[in-house]
């Protein structure tokens, strides 16, 4: 995942709930856009 702001947190070698190897947790709405182009690369990335 390209994140230049390094808001997303790899998981994929720690015990967590949930799906997927990554964590983002939103703290601040101004990066709300930012957070949903991660979601849209994640969702181009896995659709192939």
């Amino acid at each position: 995942m390209q994140d230049q702001k390094q808001i997303a947190r790899d998981v994929s070698i720690v015990g967590h709930w949930g799906n997927g190897s990554y964590e983002i947790k939103l703290t601040d709405l101004e990066e709300i856009d930012y957070i949903i182009s991660l979601l849209k690369q994640s969702l181009r990335k896995n659709k192939e």
